[in-house]
């Protein structure tokens, strides 16, 4: 099991992910978008705009704040939980908790006990979130309707993960230090043998690291991928109005433009009634 788990199925992982989240991006742009969806209100006239709209939907989630507030505190707060969790782990482990030891005035140690505590304290909040959630969708029936079971089955998974991880943080016994798991990754990604290593003989350790790698392969063929696929759909709808859209099938494009046809009111609407 150790050799399956900590040396074998890392690097089937790793491809999985990879080249699901490429081929998933692939069908993305490859798509022919025949009609123009812009929604943004008032249109957006240039590219700064348009970063400017994504960036507050995507990390401020402004539409499901106006659409639902308490929704958007169990998400927010969830995801933002997220961010720094998994920027923890790979910081962390990165340098063995000492990125704080950077800043003028803290020692290592100082930067550890912060890591620790930082590590601990969104790990908690993270759960809790995720538990919020999960009761919503269990319990208010106009969320029950619009969702599904996978929906739930998501939060519980997510539950698990984080749980586990909660665990070796909270209770000292179960503890996994920085250093193991640097040297660890190490030798997986030098080719050298794992399995002998000490990291690998926490039952808590191997279960959560097992959680987190099926969750990593089935991520490009669930609903996860709404982490990148966010940022194609706000594209669409919030870009620069062009109008035919470049994917319109059998149009003179060039004549359609000169035209003025489909642009917004102001934007050449009288050519438009005239058809190309």
């Amino acid at each position: 099991m150790k050799l399956l788990i900590g040396q074998i199925l890392p690097f089937i992982t790793i491809t999985i992910f990879v080249l699901g989240v490429f081929y998933r991006l692939g069908r993305w742009v490859g798509a022919r978008i025949v009609h123009n969806i812009t929604l943004s209100d008032p249109w957006l006239k240039s590219g700064g705009e348009v970063a400017v709209k994504i960036g507050t939907e995507a990390f401020l989630f402004r539409s499901l704040f106006k659409f639902d507030k308490a929704l958007w505190a169990g998400a927010f707060i969830m995801h933002f939980a997220l961010l720094n969790v998994l920027g923890g782990h790979i910081v962390g482990f990165g340098l063995l908790g000492e990125q704080f030891a950077y800043i003028p005035g803290i020692t290592a140690e100082m930067s550890k006990d912060a890591s620790n505590l930082l590590g601990t304290v969104f790990g908690i909040v993270l759960f809790v979130s995720i538990a919020y959630l999960l009761i919503r969708r269990l319990t208010i029936k106009e969320v029950k309707s619009i969702g599904n079971s996978s929906d739930v089955i998501w939060l519980v998974y997510l539950l698990l993960i984080v749980g586990v991880g909660n665990i070796m943080r909270l209770f000292h016994q179960f503890h996994i230090e920085y250093e193991p798991v640097r040297d660890y990754i190490v030798a997986l990604f030098t080719l050298q043998p794992v399995v002998g290593m000490e990291l690998l003989e926490s039952p808590f350790f191997l279960i959560h690291f097992l959680l987190v790698q099926i969750l990593l392969i089935v991520f490009p063929f669930s609903k996860l991928m709404h982490l990148f696929g966010m940022f194609a759909e706000r594209w669409i709808v919030n870009r620069v109005y062009h109008d035919p859209a470049p994917g319109m099938p059998n149009i003179d494009v060039p004549a359609a433009r000169k035209a003025g046809l489909g642009l917004p009111s102001g934007g050449g609407g009288e050519s438009a009634s005239e058809g190309v």
